[in-house]
């Protein structure tokens, strides 16, 4: 009776094992496609992301960051709503930062790494909109009264910069100012020059006149001496 019975037992382990490692199989199979699918896509949003922030490091000037714990959302949709046209406001990944600015040199610096770390805002802002993107942040960070919020570095024609150093290049005259500012000394520059000449002219004149006179009088001194004379 047990013969027959482990007889069977093999018959039937003979049918079924196959049949269960396949399935085994198929089912590791599976799995491998989907984490290999979810990888993928991982890659790619990571890929679009870091396309995005290039697009936006190629029209900005100065990127600085400021630390992300404490924001809530709903401060963080107002605020963006303030911010000057052409600023870019964006929570990115310390790596993805690393990989965007490989392709650009005026955003390579080497005290880059050293705000690498937590969970960063990063803020890009082109020439004319450096000054009021830095204001304001300022404004925004006295206005919530929160710790914390302080600029923690950013990169400049690049040069790391600390939070002085990004305040500092905020105050910067743009390109269009300095040529404003040039403009208006060009413009000026003649009427100046005019009234130097005019005044140098003038000295010379009064000069010339006083000498003339003094030599005047030396003849007149003189001629009165010979005719004193014996």
């Amino acid at each position: 009776m047990q013969v027959c019975f482990l007889l069977l037992a093999a018959a039937v382990a003979e049918g079924f094992l196959p049949a269960v490692l396949r399935s085994q199989q198929v089912g590791n199979h599976a799995r491998a496609a989907a984490l290999q699918m979810i990888g993928k896509q991982a890659l790619e949003k990571k890929t679009k992301v870091v396309e995005g922030v290039k697009e936006v490091m190629a029209e900005s000037q100065l990127m600085f960051c400021v630390r992300s714990e404490g924001l809530q959302v709903n401060e963080l949709n107002a605020f963006r709503q303030t911010l000057p046209e052409g600023v870019v406001m964006q929570c990115v990944k310390n790596t993805l930062i690393k990989r965007a600015v490989q392709d650009f040199p005026h955003f390579q610096a080497d005290g880059l790494e050293s705000v690498l770390h937590y969970s960063n805002f990063w803020f890009f802002a082109p020439e004319e909109q450096i000054r009021p993107a830095v204001e304001k942040w300022e404004e925004f960070q006295k206005g919530t009264k929160k710790d914390g919020l302080d600029i923690v570095g950013g990169v400049f024609d690049g040069q790391f910069l600390d939070a002085k150093g990004v305040e500092a290049v905020s105050k910067l005259p743009t390109k269009q100012e300095l040529m404003g500012q040039t403009a208006t000394l060009l413009t000026a520059l003649p009427a100046k020059l005019a009234r130097s000449v005019k005044a140098a002219g003038a000295e010379r004149l009064a000069r010339g006149v006083q000498e003339a006179r003094g030599a005047k009088m030396a003849r007149a001194v003189k001629l009165a001496s010979e005719k004193l004379s014996p």
